[in-house]
């Protein structure tokens, strides 16, 4: 019980992401921060940028990147604690959540800007974070499917947010920052409303363990 209630407060807690993201935002410096056309990642640039529009700014980049940085560390310490809660599949789950929380990690400690290097690694933290965010959902439900079919429709639900998101990013279709957000956003959102669930639903009740009948051979008549 204890585990179940550690692991929904560390689900719970991703609206920590939500809530560094807007405090990040607040400190937004130059034109106004656009939330459908700018990318998540701006928030985290340390540099002054020069635009057609003049200088942007975020002057709040520490608190985004630690943002970051905590919401991976916050999943790869859920990963290890709901482990045993995974019915299924467990080999594809718990990878691709590692993957998630590592790359979002990345994320924080790379941030997006004006070395090669740092293009690099953010890019590939980008790609672990979210693609295996959305990939990850889509692994969560084929597990719970069957013996939580609640979970399993909002879980499917959230993965093809999360998916259409990413394939609208790649393709060009639609505000990156819209579409990057509806990618992420969802991963986030079944990471609050999950934990949330596990905190205030009761713990189904164990399985009677079926108790084998040994049946004792009858006298023989006279």
């Amino acid at each position: 019980m204890m585990r179940r209630r550690l692991g929904g407060l560390l689900l719970l807690l991703a609206i920590a992401y939500l809530i560094g993201e807007a405090w990040a935002v607040g400190g937004w410096q130059g034109r106004p921060y656009s939330w459908t056309q700018d990318a998540i990642s701006a928030l985290g640039v340390p540099e002054v940028l020069h635009s057609g529009e003049g200088e942007i700014a975020s002057t709040r980049h520490v608190a985004m990147n630690a943002t970051f940085i905590a919401s991976g560390a916050r999943v790869l310490l859920a990963t290890l604690v709901l482990a045993p809660f995974v019915p299924r599949v467990r080999w594809l789950v718990l990878p691709l959540a590692v993957v998630h929380g590592v790359g979002t990690i990345i994320v924080g400690f790379y941030p997006t800007g004006l070395t090669a290097e740092r293009a690099n690694m953010h890019g590939l933290g980008a790609v672990m974070a979210i693609v295996g965010g959305a990939v990850l959902l889509a692994a969560i439900t084929a597990a719970v499917a069957g013996r939580h079919p609640l979970l399993a429709v909002w879980t499917a639900v959230c993965a093809l947010v999360s998916l259409l998101g990413c394939v609208l990013a790649l393709t060009g279709v639609g505000g990156f920052g819209l579409v990057e957000r509806l990618a992420v956003d969802a991963v986030i959102v079944w990471q609050i409303a999950t934990g949330a669930a596990l905190l205030l639903v009761p713990a189904p009740a164990p399985r009677p363990a079926t108790e084998s009948r040994i049946s004792t051979p009858k006298p023989a008549s006279p």
